[in-house]
Protein backbone atom coordinates (compact mmCIF):
# COMPACT_ATOMS: atom_id res chain seq x y z
CA UNK A 1 0.00 0.00 0.00
CA UNK A 2 1.25 3.47 -0.95
CA UNK A 3 0.00 6.31 1.24
CA UNK A 4 0.05 9.99 0.27
CA UNK A 5 -0.91 12.90 2.49
CA UNK A 6 -1.82 16.56 2.23
CA UNK A 7 0.10 18.96 4.50
CA UNK A 8 -1.86 22.05 5.56
CA UNK A 9 -4.88 21.29 7.70
CA UNK A 10 -4.18 17.56 7.54
CA UNK A 11 -0.79 17.19 9.22
CA UNK A 12 -0.52 20.78 10.47
CA UNK A 13 -3.11 22.77 12.40
CA UNK A 14 -4.94 25.56 10.61
CA UNK A 15 -4.87 27.64 13.78
CA UNK A 16 -1.07 27.69 13.73
CA UNK A 17 -1.02 28.32 9.97
CA UNK A 18 -3.27 31.36 10.44
CA UNK A 19 -1.11 32.63 13.30
CA UNK A 20 2.02 32.30 11.16
CA UNK A 21 0.63 34.42 8.32
CA UNK A 22 -0.45 37.01 10.91
CA UNK A 23 3.11 37.11 12.28
CA UNK A 24 4.40 37.53 8.72
CA UNK A 25 2.12 40.53 8.21
CA UNK A 26 3.39 41.93 11.51
CA UNK A 27 7.01 41.55 10.38
CA UNK A 28 6.24 43.25 7.07
CA UNK A 29 4.55 46.15 8.85
CA UNK A 30 7.59 46.68 11.07
CA UNK A 31 10.20 46.20 8.33
CA UNK A 32 8.65 48.77 5.97
CA UNK A 33 7.22 51.13 8.63
CA UNK A 34 3.70 50.68 7.27
CA UNK A 35 1.08 52.87 8.92
CA UNK A 36 -1.69 50.30 8.41
CA UNK A 37 -2.51 47.95 11.28
CA UNK A 38 -1.19 44.38 11.15
CA UNK A 39 -4.72 43.14 10.42
CA UNK A 40 -4.99 45.58 7.51
CA UNK A 41 -1.64 44.46 6.12
CA UNK A 42 -2.77 40.85 6.44
CA UNK A 43 -6.09 41.62 4.73
CA UNK A 44 -4.27 43.31 1.87
CA UNK A 45 -1.97 40.32 1.41
CA UNK A 46 -4.84 37.85 1.54
CA UNK A 47 -6.97 39.85 -0.89
CA UNK A 48 -4.09 40.04 -3.36
CA UNK A 49 -3.19 36.38 -3.32
CA UNK A 50 -6.73 34.92 -3.13
CA UNK A 51 -7.53 34.94 -6.89
CA UNK A 52 -4.18 33.35 -7.69
CA UNK A 53 -4.67 30.64 -5.06
CA UNK A 54 -8.19 29.93 -6.30
CA UNK A 55 -6.82 29.10 -9.76
CA UNK A 56 -3.72 27.23 -8.63
CA UNK A 57 -5.07 24.08 -10.24
CA UNK A 58 -4.55 25.87 -13.57
CA UNK A 59 -1.27 27.63 -12.84
CA UNK A 60 0.70 27.67 -9.61
CA UNK A 61 2.49 30.89 -8.72
CA UNK A 62 4.78 30.45 -5.70
CA UNK A 63 3.29 31.97 -2.57
CA UNK A 64 6.53 33.74 -1.74
CA UNK A 65 6.21 35.55 -5.08
CA UNK A 66 2.64 36.55 -4.23
CA UNK A 67 3.80 37.86 -0.85
CA UNK A 68 6.38 40.03 -2.59
CA UNK A 69 3.87 41.41 -5.07
CA UNK A 70 1.27 42.03 -2.36
CA UNK A 71 3.85 43.95 -0.33
CA UNK A 72 4.83 45.95 -3.41
CA UNK A 73 1.20 47.03 -3.74
CA UNK A 74 1.42 48.53 -0.25
CA UNK A 75 4.90 50.06 -0.14
CA UNK A 76 5.89 50.58 -3.78
CA UNK A 77 9.12 49.43 -5.43
CA UNK A 78 11.25 46.88 -3.60
CA UNK A 79 14.99 46.35 -3.79
CA UNK A 80 16.37 42.88 -4.54
CA UNK A 81 17.51 42.46 -0.95
CA UNK A 82 14.02 43.37 0.29
CA UNK A 83 12.48 40.75 -1.98
CA UNK A 84 14.97 38.20 -0.66
CA UNK A 85 14.06 39.22 2.90
CA UNK A 86 10.35 38.69 2.20
CA UNK A 87 10.95 35.25 0.68
CA UNK A 88 13.05 34.22 3.66
CA UNK A 89 10.59 35.60 6.20
CA UNK A 90 7.73 33.71 4.60
CA UNK A 91 9.59 30.43 5.02
CA UNK A 92 11.22 31.13 8.39
CA UNK A 93 8.14 32.51 10.17
CA UNK A 94 6.02 29.56 9.12
CA UNK A 95 8.76 27.15 10.18
CA UNK A 96 8.77 28.85 13.58
CA UNK A 97 5.03 29.00 14.27
CA UNK A 98 3.29 26.21 12.35
CA UNK A 99 2.53 23.21 14.56
CA UNK A 100 1.40 19.64 14.07
CA UNK A 101 -2.26 18.78 14.29
CA UNK A 102 -3.18 16.76 17.37
CA UNK A 103 -2.27 13.07 16.91
CA UNK A 104 -0.40 13.75 13.66
CA UNK A 105 2.92 12.38 14.86
CA UNK A 106 1.49 9.11 16.14
CA UNK A 107 -0.60 8.78 12.99
CA UNK A 108 2.46 9.26 10.78
CA UNK A 109 4.40 6.65 12.76
CA UNK A 110 1.64 4.09 12.27
CA UNK A 111 1.28 4.89 8.58
CA UNK A 112 5.02 4.65 8.03
CA UNK A 113 5.00 1.16 9.55
CA UNK A 114 2.40 -0.14 7.07
CA UNK A 115 3.17 1.84 3.90
CA UNK A 116 5.42 0.60 1.11
CA UNK A 117 5.78 4.27 0.19
CA UNK A 118 4.75 7.30 2.27
CA UNK A 119 4.48 10.45 0.20
CA UNK A 120 3.21 14.00 0.39
CA UNK A 121 1.26 16.00 -2.20
CA UNK A 122 0.88 19.65 -1.26
CA UNK A 123 -0.23 22.94 -2.80
CA UNK A 124 2.84 24.79 -1.57
CA UNK A 125 6.24 26.24 -2.45
CA UNK A 126 9.09 23.75 -2.43
CA UNK A 127 11.51 25.65 -0.10
CA UNK A 128 8.63 26.31 2.30
CA UNK A 129 7.63 22.65 2.40
CA UNK A 130 11.16 21.34 2.88
CA UNK A 131 11.96 23.70 5.75
CA UNK A 132 8.59 23.20 7.44
CA UNK A 133 8.91 19.42 7.41
CA UNK A 134 12.39 19.76 8.92
CA UNK A 135 11.24 22.19 11.62
CA UNK A 136 8.36 19.88 12.53
CA UNK A 137 10.76 16.93 12.78
CA UNK A 138 8.86 14.80 10.26
CA UNK A 139 10.95 15.06 7.08
CA UNK A 140 12.32 11.54 7.46
CA UNK A 141 8.85 9.99 7.39
CA UNK A 142 8.41 10.76 3.71
CA UNK A 143 9.82 8.79 0.81
CA UNK A 144 8.68 11.50 -1.61
CA UNK A 145 7.39 15.06 -1.49
CA UNK A 146 5.56 16.54 -4.48
CA UNK A 147 4.73 20.25 -4.35
CA UNK A 148 2.61 22.41 -6.62
CA UNK A 149 5.73 24.41 -7.38
CA UNK A 150 7.48 21.23 -8.56
CA UNK A 151 4.68 20.40 -10.98
CA UNK A 152 3.43 23.88 -11.93
CA UNK A 153 -0.17 23.22 -10.88
CA UNK A 154 -1.97 22.44 -7.65
CA UNK A 155 -4.81 20.15 -6.63
CA UNK A 156 -7.32 19.01 -7.81
CA UNK A 157 -5.52 19.02 -11.17
CA UNK A 158 -4.76 15.35 -11.90
CA UNK A 159 -1.24 16.25 -13.04
CA UNK A 160 0.08 16.75 -9.50
CA UNK A 161 -1.37 13.42 -8.33
CA UNK A 162 -0.07 11.56 -11.39
CA UNK A 163 3.43 12.98 -10.93
CA UNK A 164 3.41 11.97 -7.27
CA UNK A 165 2.22 8.40 -7.74
CA UNK A 166 4.88 7.79 -10.40
CA UNK A 167 7.29 7.66 -7.46
CA UNK A 168 5.48 4.70 -5.87
CA UNK A 169 4.95 1.11 -7.03
CA UNK A 170 2.03 -0.53 -5.19
CA UNK A 171 -1.28 -1.03 -6.96
CA UNK A 172 -3.25 0.26 -3.98
CA UNK A 173 -2.75 4.00 -3.50
CA UNK A 174 -4.38 6.02 -0.74
CA UNK A 175 -4.70 9.78 -0.35
CA UNK A 176 -5.51 11.58 2.90
CA UNK A 177 -6.53 15.23 3.05
CA UNK A 178 -8.94 17.74 4.55
CA UNK A 179 -10.29 19.50 1.43
CA UNK A 180 -13.29 17.92 -0.27
CA UNK A 181 -12.57 19.53 -3.65
CA UNK A 182 -8.79 19.68 -3.83
CA UNK A 183 -7.89 16.52 -1.92
CA UNK A 184 -10.76 14.04 -2.07
CA UNK A 185 -12.25 14.72 -5.49
CA UNK A 186 -8.79 15.31 -6.98
CA UNK A 187 -7.45 11.99 -5.68
CA UNK A 188 -10.55 9.99 -6.60
CA UNK A 189 -10.33 11.30 -10.16
CA UNK A 190 -7.02 9.43 -10.55
CA UNK A 191 -8.32 6.26 -8.91
CA UNK A 192 -6.96 6.63 -5.38
CA UNK A 193 -8.67 5.39 -2.23
CA UNK A 194 -9.45 8.46 -0.11
CA UNK A 195 -9.72 9.37 3.56
CA UNK A 196 -11.15 12.78 4.49
CA UNK A 197 -9.82 14.39 7.66
CA UNK A 198 -12.87 16.03 9.23
CA UNK A 199 -16.39 15.14 10.24
CA UNK A 200 -18.21 14.58 6.95
CA UNK A 201 -17.61 13.89 3.27
CA UNK A 202 -19.84 13.29 0.27
CA UNK A 203 -17.09 11.74 -1.81
CA UNK A 204 -14.41 10.14 0.39
CA UNK A 205 -14.22 6.40 0.93
CA UNK A 206 -13.63 6.99 4.64
CA UNK A 207 -13.75 9.85 7.13
CA UNK A 208 -11.35 10.21 10.07
CA UNK A 209 -11.10 12.83 12.79
CA UNK A 210 -7.29 12.89 12.65
CA UNK A 211 -4.31 10.99 11.30
CA UNK A 212 -4.23 8.38 14.01
CA UNK A 213 -7.83 7.44 13.26
CA UNK A 214 -6.87 7.41 9.58
CA UNK A 215 -4.04 5.03 10.41
CA UNK A 216 -6.42 2.71 12.26
CA UNK A 217 -8.59 2.56 9.12
CA UNK A 218 -5.60 1.73 6.93
CA UNK A 219 -4.30 -0.95 9.28
CA UNK A 220 -7.40 -2.98 8.43
CA UNK A 221 -6.17 -3.14 4.82
CA UNK A 222 -2.64 -4.23 5.71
Amino acid sequence: MDIFLDLTGTITSMESENFAIYKLAEAIKIKFSIKLSTKEVLRSIENYRRPYMERRDIEYIPVRRLIIEATRKIVGNLRNDEEEWLSKQYVDIHAKYVKLQKNSLEGLKRMKSIANHLGMITDADTPYTRKLLKSLGIENFFDSVTTAEDVGVGKPNPKIFIEAIKKAKSKKKVYIGDSEKRDIIGAKNVGMLTIKIGKYSKNADFVARDLIEGAFILEKFK
